[in-house]
């Protein structure tokens, strides 16, 4: 896992990365029948840095934590 360092951002790349985060959770949230999914810090910073480099495919875990409830963790 890469380090994390905070940065100023444009409102739009923030608007970008919350949309990630909220299309990845609806994903996952509809193929593992989940009421809640809980994506924390970087991820959607991840996700997004590994499709511009051209990754298609990126391993995912949930760890449930709860009844229908998890948390996305990047492998």
């Amino acid at each position: 896992m890469g380090r994390s360092i905070q940065i100023r951002v444009d409102e739009s790349m923030a608007e970008t990365l919350e949309r990630i985060r909220k299309e990845i959770a609806t994903e996952f949230k509809r193929k593992y029948k989940l009421d809640e999914v809980t994506i924390h810090g970087t991820l959607a910073s991840q996700i997004l840095a590994a499709r511009m480099g051209g990754k298609n495919f990126l391993n995912f875990k949930i760890k449930k934590n709860g009844y229908k409830k998890g948390i996305l963790e990047l492998l």
